[in-house]
């Protein structure tokens, strides 16, 4: 019986363990994720302001190059 109980603690203290070191690389992982992630996005969001500048660049070109047209034909 003693050698049975003893068994069973030492296999609950593996667990426990195994358990502990789990969670630890679990952890470890889900922080590199979200650091991941903040970059991604970081990248998304600078790609997106570049875009936007383009876009409102080229919409006073279009404006600017209408309205000489325009003023040209008066």
């Amino acid at each position: 019986m003693k050698k049975a109980r003893h068994a069973a603690e030492e296999s609950a203290a593996s667990l426990k363990q195994a358990g502990k070191g789990a969670a630890k690389a679990t952890t470890e992982a889900v922080g590199k994720a979200a650091h991941i992630m903040a970059e991604e996005t970081k990248e998304l969001g600078e790609r997106s302001v570049a875009v936007a500048k383009g876009a409102i660049s080229g919409m006073w070109k279009g404006a600017k190059e209408a309205l000489e047209k325009k003023t040209e034909k008066q």
